[in-house]
């Protein structure tokens, strides 16, 4: 009896120590091996709430994964710009198989410098700060105010809500800005003989639905205020100095890039229609957007991108402010400050990227600093790029001689989930060069 207590006692604690001592590991995957996900796990989100981290992934309890599959939805949770590292672990819990989302939240809450450069001098300049509180309440939503003075002194503010309800994939942004702008368009400034300012004012909501990880529709109505100078008053759509335009529009996107800030694998597209005016103060005519996108890698880190963009305008009564201008917000490097205009414009780029330093996550120490605050992830791409559009009425035909074409190289200095810049040299047909610096991604 004593020896088979004993015995009993011995196995007893040997089971014990099995199960103490019993470790969890971290799987690691090959190229070609695929494992199950018995369940989904998350850690490091203090304040944003599990759902917004779940609907970014495209992964399920049950699904059988690759490693493939685990780098893709690492970067659309980090596309959501919330977090400044996301590593997905696969644990062996030995009963079962766990995938574990681990997240570092970023600062919520920060200034961003802002400076617009007309005309490629300073004396033409709008300068001033945005503020960003990221992330409010924890369910990704944005709110964001600018003031800017100099050329075109703006005061703005805005709010984006990607689910307006816990759980839904109902959408909805609001955006107000107030704006003496300087004209730009060239019908205008010739008709008045010089640049001048008018005032504008805009009030939207938008409304979204995602069907999925890759499909969105949406609905915006909208309200501007246009109050220009008399002797411009005949160019506008009412034929007096006070343009008063109700829009409604209607708009898709498809987007399967992996990145989204910087991406090198996947398709974005976008289709806007909107009709502005609806007969209100003799104004109707209508906008048609489309906005193609390809990434793609080609071999080892090397990687290219690609972009068609066409922007439409039609209808019995279009003002001025209402054309399709190139050599504004969207131009051709290597004729960036020149301006063309006309009822619809074409642009299409294409740009190879290699990193000189892919992924370097920074994290410093400093004094009176939060740590998510220093922290980032640092990249650097080189890359070349060919820029070529055209502007063109409706009626008229579209030549290749009418249109505009620029190249060059430059470099891209990521510090995510915050922001980027770019330097770059451009050069025109005729080879004459302008050094251009840049904020944000050129697409």
């Amino acid at each position: 009896m004593i020896i088979r207590f004993i015995v009993y006692n011995f196995l007893f604690i040997l089971t014990l120590a099995n199960i103490n001592f019993a470790q969890d590991q971290f799987i690691t995957l090959t190229e070609t091996d695929s494992i199950k996900i018995d369940s989904i796990s998350i850690s490091g989100n203090d304040i944003t709430e599990e759902f917004v981290i779940l609907r970014e992934i495209n992964i399920q309890e049950g699904d059988f994964v690759k490693n493939k599959t685990l780098d893709f939805n690492e970067e659309r949770i980090f596309s959501l710009g919330l977090f400044n590292k996301v590593k997905i672990n696969i644990i062996n819990r030995t009963s079962f198989v766990e995938m574990n989302i681990e997240v570092a939240e970023s600062w919520y809450v920060y200034p961003l410098p802002f400076l617009k450069l007309r005309d490629n001098t300073i004396a033409r300049a709008t300068y001033g700060l945005i503020v960003i509180y990221k992330n409010f309440r924890g369910r990704n939503e944005t709110i964001k105010a600018v003031v800017t003075a100099g050329l075109d002194p703006t005061y703005g503010l805005s709010y984006y809500n990607p689910t307006l309800l816990t759980g839904s994939d109902l959408m909805l942004e609001v955006d107000f800005g107030y704006v003496t702008r300087r004209n730009r368009n060239l019908i205008a400034e010739n008709a008045f003989g010089e640049s001048f300012d008018f005032r504008y004012i805009l009030g939207s909501v938008s409304l979204g639905y995602r069907f999925n990880l890759f499909h969105t529709i949406s609905q915006m109505t909208a309200f501007e205020y246009n109050e220009l100078p008399n002797e411009v008053a005949h160019l506008s759509a009412s034929k007096t100095n006070i343009d008063r335009i109700l829009s409604l529009g209607v708009g898709y996107s498809f987007d399967s890039r992996n990145l989204k800030q910087f991406s090198d694998d996947g398709n974005f597209s976008t289709v806007l229609f909107t009709h502005k005016g609806f007969d209100l103060n003799n104004i109707s005519y209508n906008l048609f957007k489309a906005d193609l996108r390809q990434y793609k890698s080609i071999v080892d880190d090397l990687s290219f991108k690609l972009r068609g963009l066409y922007r439409h305008t039609f209808g019995d009564q279009i003002p001025f402010y209402g054309l399709s201008l190139l050599g504004d917000i969207e131009n051709i490097r290597g004729h960036k400050f020149r301006r063309r205009e006309g009822n619809n414009y074409i642009l299409t780029s294409f740009e190879l990227n290699y990193p000189i330093v892919k992924e370097w996550n920074l994290s410093l120490d400093l004094p009176l600093l939060p740590k998510q605050l220093t922290s980032a992830r640092i990249a650097l791409f080189a890359n070349i790029f060919l820029d070529s559009g055209t502007t063109y009425n409706n009626g008229e035909s579209i030549s290749l001689k009418r249109f505009d074409s620029g190249y060059g190289f430059g470099i891209t200095l990521l510090i995510l989930p915050y922001n980027a810049f770019r330097f770059e040299y451009a050069f025109d047909e005729f080879g004459q060069g302008e050094f251009l610096i840049e904020s944000g991604f050129s697409f």
